[in-house]
């Protein structure tokens, strides 16, 4: 926190990425760890879509890939 004048000025703690992560480990052990269910709503909520599929799928493959060549 910096004080300029009169007014206080708050920094994050954590980077935005660091409290995204955060939320969502913490939600997926809300569920046993298991993201099935958390999945499956954004399906039937239609908040999944076809292309978020096709980019987790390349992310996953792109992953592979970096894994095997270490």
């Amino acid at each position: 926190m910096k004080k300029i004048g009169n007014a206080h000025v708050f920094e994050a703690a954590i980077s935005k990425s660091a409290a995204q992560r955060r939320l969502i480990d913490d939600l997926l052990s809300f569920f046993g760890g298991r993201i099935q269910p958390v999945v499956a709503h954004l399906i039937e909520s239609g908040k999944l879509t076809l292309d978020d599929v096709e980019e987790a799928k390349r992310t996953l493959r792109r992953l592979a890939k970096e894994d095997k060549n270490r």
